[in-house]
């Protein structure tokens, strides 16, 4: 059974003497309480050997009120996790490339509703999927009745899919040689995208959410629209302006060991995950650059680019995006039923409002495939943001109870 009541009896006790939380911080500057039940959360999930290290960070009205590691980031040699240690992001990429194409929306490259065939000719005349036949990865499909747009590729309903999420479809993205990025190969961003336009949808463009390759395409685009690769572009444009100087696609050699260690549960405790695609950042050919899922960087960093967000576009003296392009940004796009969509970030609207969690309404938020997270309040303005390095997913509801406990 796994230990996870421990979290909830935490927050039950914390909050027994408070009134139930509206989604309000009550003090502009963290508590003593608040900020060793956050120490205990973390404390206790190492003690219990469920997590290797962790490293979180909260900010309230422009100001860092927590910024901790606690634990080991390599358990085989003891190593004390820090706050300057590397994580992968993976697909915390995706708000940053999200951002990167709302610059060039900006200089007039694009419009949201362009056909992406009018950018990228090859996903002209897209075909929706039928079948699949596992013996040859062969498939067959229908001629869909309307192309992707761009604003498609932002909110995750272009059709195009992820292979890791569907046995069938990964057989013939790996027929097709498909990355989805943790790359190792020697593989260009140009050539993956031009193949991933030969592939089936999964659905009609437009009629719902489908977590994809959809970012990766978005990449690309900001590639052809810029003149530049995505590294550089990113570079250029927003980690050097924001002063993020931790983050890239790959590291250089003299930051390979700030990179945190990927773990896994097992029976007494964690081990090193046996996931085969996780040293993509300081090994092989380092080509090939996934808009969706290849970033790695600092809790601090990661802080910098949402403080720019949360600024409405700047930080610092740095304008990256107008406070109307930020507004365009975190406002639904698309609704889904659950979480909506925003331009590349994940919102709490007020349909989607659950009660029972109290991130504000205007929220947005992103997470990353080896347990990482982050979300923006506005109306409280805050940022929150945890990393951790897990692969199989396996919190133990620690994302929960640290965002409880950062409300009530």
């Amino acid at each position: 059974m796994k230990p996870v009541h421990f979290y909830f009896l935490l927050l039950s006790l914390l909050t027994a003497c408070q009134s139930p939380s509206n989604g309000t911080l009550k003090d502009p500057l963290f508590e003593t309480q608040t900020v060793n039940a956050l120490d205990s959360l973390f404390r206790t999930a190492i003690d219990r050997k469920e997590i290797p290290g962790v490293v979180a960070l909260i900010a309230k009205e422009g100001e860092i009120v927590y910024h901790k590691a606690l634990g080991e980031s390599d358990v085989v040699h003891g190593k004390a996790q820090t706050t300057e240690d590397i994580f992968r992001l993976a697909s915390m990429t995706k708000p940053i490339t999200a951002v990167a194409a709302l610059m060039l929306y900006e200089e007039g490259k694009f419009q949201l509703d362009d056909l992406l065939s009018q950018h990228i000719p090859a996903f002209r005349d897209p075909q929706i999927l039928d079948s699949i036949d596992l013996v040859d990865s062969s498939f067959t499909a229908h001629r869909a009745e309307n192309e992707i747009t761009i604003r498609q590729l932002f909110t995750h309903s272009s059709g195009i899919g992820y292979g890791f999420q569907d046995e069938k479809l990964m057989a013939v993205f790996e027929k097709a040689g498909i990355t989805e990025g943790f790359e190792e190969r020697d593989i260009s961003l140009q050539d993956n995208v031009l193949n991933i336009a030969k592939m089936p949808l999964l659905h009609e463009p437009g009629d719902r959410f489908t977590y994809g390759l959809s970012t990766d395409v978005l990449g690309y685009l900001v590639e052809l629209w810029s003149g530049m690769p995505l590294d550089v572009f990113f570079r250029d444009k927003i980690f050097v302006p924001l002063g993020m100087k931790d983050t890239y696609f790959y590291l250089p050699e003299e930051k390979y060991d700030r990179l945190t260690k990927v773990y896994m549960s097992a029976a007494g405790g964690i081990v090193e995950t046996d996931y085969p695609l996780i040293h993509y950042p300081i090994r092989g050919a380092k080509r090939y650059l996934s808009g969706g899922a290849d970033l790695n960087g600092t809790a601090h960093d990661y802080y910098l680019f949402c403080q720019m967000l949360l600024n409405k576009g700047t930080l610092n003296g740095a304008r990256i995006l107008q406070s109307e392009t930020v507004e365009l940004m975190a406002s639904t796009h698309l609704e889904t039923g659950d979480e909506d969509m925003g331009l590349g970030v994940g919102i709490v609207s007020a349909k989607t409002d659950d009660k029972a969690k109290p991130r504000s309404v205007g929220s947005y938020s992103w997470g990353g495939f080896f347990t990482t997270t982050f979300w923006i309040d506005p109306k409280e303005e805050l940022i929150a943001i945890l990393l951790l390095q897990l692969y199989p997913f396996e919190d133990w509801a620690i994302q929960e109870a640290f965002e409880r406990i950062i409300y009530e």
